[in-house]
């Protein structure tokens, strides 16, 4: 593969990803201790960027506060979902804001800042789950609010369930989808958290990947297709990363449409799951037809498909940093080479 063409493919995966960013691209926070009265309230940062949190109500009375702070000309944007309806779990929505008028349709357990108005918000429960590409995941829409902020101040948002159901809900604040470089990077972690916040178990989300490295290792070897020299094993466990990681999103979107109907955005999931094996397949079939000495040449092939793998989400992290690291790879340790 030329210089080129690897610059080439480094750009168009860069270029899918930052496409990719603007479906479903909310960054999770994970408030610290109980957010459950207005002393406690959880103030969002910059509440027009892209949030979500992903939360859980246990029993009757109990609410999540959450304080926004907005100025005018921004937009209140809030949307509550949930994984499964179970039972009669319902949550509800009650705003808060000084220019809002008072309202009796709060239960009085709920909180109110002297001279704030506030409004019940109902879910309206759809028939079916609504498929969502970047997770990959399906998840029941219940309440969506967005609307225009004609003065600065703040409001709060608070969510409960008034039939003395506990169950499982997700938030997502704001509009503005960015990001910082480590949340970017740390994006992999975040997904399998919000799939433990689903149900699923750790070793369950994560068992496409170990397999995929375990089985891949081992047929190379003992089909002896590579030797077992330390650059080797080091390289491959990178691009075996890259393939195992797309196998965990793939079996997240059937998991996901298991629950939900096909529709298009499909295709995005699908778009996620071809980086990271395109990437994996052309580490190994690399490293696979190394011969002699890791040329200048290789070395950046390496390097940069490892850069490529940190913005395309490939690896878990680890992938991609193996890679650069095996195109940095020590002269004195290529044994065999």
């Amino acid at each position: 593969m030329s210089r080129l063409n690897v610059l080439a493919v480094f750009l168009f995966l860069l270029s899918l990803s930052h496409l990719a960013s603007q479906v479903w691209a909310h960054t999770p926070l994970s408030p610290n201790g109980e957010i459950h009265s207005l002393d406690t309230a959880y103030e969002v940062p910059n509440p027009t960027k892209s949030w979500t949190l992903y939360r859980e109500l246990h029993h009757e009375g109990e609410a999540e506060y959450y304080k926004l702070h907005l100025e005018a000309g921004e937009r209140l944007r809030i949307s509550l979902y949930t994984k499964d309806i179970q039972g009669n779990f319902s949550p509800h929505l009650v705003l808060m804001a000084e220019d809002l008028a008072p309202t009796d349709d709060a239960p009085s357990y709920i909180e109110k800042p002297e001279g704030f108005g506030a409004i019940l918000i109902e879910p309206s429960i759809p028939q079916n789950r609504e498929y969502e590409p970047f997770t990959p995941a399906s998840y029941y829409y219940l309440i969506d609010v967005d609307e225009p902020i004609s003065e600065h101040g703040d409001y709060y948002v608070v969510v409960f369930e008034p039939n003395m159901e506990e169950g499982k809900y997700g938030i997502a604040i704001g509009y503005k989808e960015e990001f910082t470089i480590s949340e970017w990077l740390l994006i992999p972690f975040d997904l399998i958290r919000i799939h433990e916040w689903e149900g699923q178990s750790l070793i369950g989300i994560i068992a496409p990947l170990l397999l995929t490295l375990v089985v891949g290792l081992f047929i190379l070897v003992w089909k002896a297709v590579i030797k077992l020299y330390l650059f080797n094993i080091i390289a491959l466990t990178a691009g075996l990363l890259y393939v195992g990681s797309s196998l965990m999103i793939f079996m997240q979107m059937i998991i996901a449409l298991s629950g939900a109907p096909f529709n298009f955005a499909v295709v995005l999931t699908v778009i996620f799951i071809a980086m990271p094996s395109s990437l994996g397949y052309f580490l190994v079939r690399k490293v696979i037809s190394l011969k002699g000495e890791l040329s200048t040449k290789h070395r950046m092939i390496f390097v940069v498909f490892g850069i490529a793998g940190l913005f395309t989400w490939s690896g878990l992290v680890i992938g991609p940093v193996l890679a650069i690291f095996s195109g940095l790879f020590p002269k004195k340790y290529l044994s065999g080479r």
